[in-house]
Parts: C-alpha cells; structure tokens; sequence
C-alpha cells in the first residue's frame, strides 16, 4: 500500500513538481491544497501519512498555524519546505516540532530523504508509545492480578477457618446426642462441610480464578468418608477423574452430590466389603459423572428423588444447578447414578 503525502504549496508549479517527484519515488498524493484554510477543511477525509507544506500561503493563516491545528487533532508528520529562514519562523516553527524543515531551492535527493526519514521517524515514535502503553497496562494488569489473588487468598483462608469452627462446633455436639437419630444427622452435616473445606484447602489460582484437580479432591474426600463411616477396611473407592479441573462454582455443587452418593452407599449398601466406582469424563463441551456401588441396590419403594430422603432431593437441586440432571439406574447389584453437567461460569449465571 503506497504512502499517502499532502501537498500545502500556494504556488501551482512548484506543488506540481512536488506531485511528480512523489510519484516516481512510489508515494500518493491524494491532494494538493493552495491554503491552510483548504487544508484543514479536507485533511480529516484522506488520513495522510505525511505532509508537506510552505509557511507562507495564500490566505489569513499560515501554514505554522495550519500545523499547530493540524497536531492537536492529528498524529501526522509534517515537513516544512519554505524560502523563509530568519529566526522569528524558525522558532515558531519548532514549536510545532515538525519532522524537517527543508530551504527552497531544494533538490529533490533531499526533499525525498527527508520524508522518507520523517515517516520512519513518526512510525517508531508510534512504536514506542505502543510499547510503553503495553508495558504500563500488562504491568497494571499484573498487579490487578496479585491483589486479586492475595484478596483471594484472604477469602480462602477465612472461608476454611470459619468451616472449621463450625465442624469443631457440631463435632462437640455429636459426642453429646444421645438420639441416634440426631448423631446421624450431625454427623452427615459436618461430612458435606468437610466436603467443602477440602475444595478451599486444594484449591490453586489459575487464569483469575481458582480451580479445582477435581480428582485429587475426590481421593481426599473419599479417604476422609471412610473413615468417619469406619469402613475404610471393608469398603474400596475407585475413582478415575484425570486431569479433571473444575472452577469453584463448579466444584462446590458437585462436591456436595457425590459425598451425599458415598455417604448413602457406606450407610444403606454395604453389610461387610464393598465397592464404589466413580468416574468423570470431559466430553464435548460437557462433562459425565458415573457413580456406582455394588452393595444392595435401593430398596422397594424409593424412588430417586422424590421417593428417597433429604439428600435425593438436595442431590436433584444441585444437578439442576450444573445445568443437568441424575439419572438413577439399577443394575443387577448395586445403584449407578448418571450426570451429565457443565462447568459454570459466573457471568452466564448472573444473566
């Protein structure tokens, strides 16, 4: 693409020879104008690369004043080429810093040199602001990112002491419960708060947010339910979910369905050793839970989730969450619960 000069000479031989001397050396000259006036009338429709212009011009303004308007609304390199040289235009001139002041007569060496040293000159100028632009916002941004992360930090770090005097709390008050009734409720109270102050203990900052290996935590979790549950000797967790990394607003949701799936298996299938599978797969956009056990299956009459406890229903609400839904299967041993889901993002969730 050929570069683009203006032409501001009153005189019409002269802007002629101008023209021709651009022209064979590969430039454009998309106009000629004989006044400033005419100049700044036309000048914001052809978006020039450089200008050349005379200071003394046919008109009221001349063309130091035509360039001191021109800069202020545009980023073009202007050259003089004028007769005059005395001192008062000089410096009024420099004031507004044009790329070269050439003396007529000039040669046409020298009028071509220096334009094409005023367009390099102006384009590594602009370089150099970009450069400093993206080095001031990448630094900003990097520091946007440390506070959020150390903010970040900080809520953690609250959030997983706070469960934690809440588990101590209803800890206590299971060694207190003489209704079995009410120690089974606490003691599933404090397994879903566990499940949760394991995702705040493991989880690491990445891309400005925090992200969750999803099957580190569920051996974690696992481990931790089999021993409140004493079946840590008797009952095998299986689980295959590498490389699954899921964000915060996803993983919470889904801690939450899977410890109520293994709480209910080590406390309703079991009667000695056992075996639960669990697996997470990433499709296509989506990923795939698939849970089983091996143990009793589900008793006649209940149904999931509206025929079974709190937790069916607490299950089914959560699914629904992550955009999918439980599908309850019943093999010939055993239970296999199915749940397609997708990660969530918060601003789809706040549209």
């Amino acid at each position: 693409m050929r570069r683009r000069v203006i032409v501001v000479e009153d005189e019409e031989l002269v802007a002629q020879d101008i023209r021709a001397i651009l022209e064979d050396a590969g430039y454009e000259v998309p106009a000629i104008f004989h006044s400033a006036e005419d100049l700044l009338e036309g000048i914001e429709n052809l978006q020039p690369d450089s200008i050349i212009m005379d200071i003394m011009l046919a008109g009221e303004m001349d063309g130091i004043e035509a360039a001191r308007i021109i800069t202020e609304k545009m980023d073009v390199p202007i050259i003089y080429l004028t007769a005059y040289s005395s001192n008062d235009i000089l410096k009024r001139a420099g004031e507004t810093e044009p790329y070269a002041y050439l003396l007529k007569p000039f040669h046409e060496r020298d009028l071509r040199v220096n334009l094409e040293m005023a367009i390099h000159k102006h384009e590594a100028k602009r370089n150099r602001l970009k450069l400093i632009r993206e080095r001031t916002l990448n630094e900003y941004l990097k520091r946007s990112i440390a506070e959020k992360e150390a903010l970040l930090r900080e809520l953690h770090h609250r959030v997983k002491n706070n469960l934690q005097l809440i588990i101590s709390l209803l800890s206590l008050q299971i060694r207190y419960a003489e209704d079995p009734a009410m120690e089974h409720f606490f003691r599933d109270y404090v397994n879903q708060l566990r499940s949760i102050a394991v995702i705040h203990e493991r989880a690491y900052p990445s891309g400005g947010s925090y992200i969750i290996d999803f099957g580190d935590y569920l051996r974690s979790i696992s481990s931790q339910l089999l021993e409140s549950y004493g079946a840590s000797s008797s009952v095998l967790v299986d689980i295959r979910a590498e490389g699954i990394r899921l964000n915060m607003d996803t993983a919470v949701p889904l801690a939450l369905i899977i410890s109520e799936l293994i709480s209910n298996s080590l406390k309703h299938a079991f009667e000695g050793e056992g075996r639960i599978k669990i697996s997470i797969e990433k499709m296509n956009g989506s990923y795939l839970l698939v849970y089983t056990d091996d143990g009793m299956g589900l008793p006649e009459g209940i149904t999931f989730p509206d025929g079974g406890s709190f937790g069916f229903r607490m299950i089914e609400n959560l699914s629904i969450q992550l955009g999918g839904k439980v599908r309850l299967e019943k093999p010939e041993r055993g239970v296999r619960f199915t749940f397609e889901f997708t990660e969530q993002v918060y601003s789809d969730r706040m549209s």
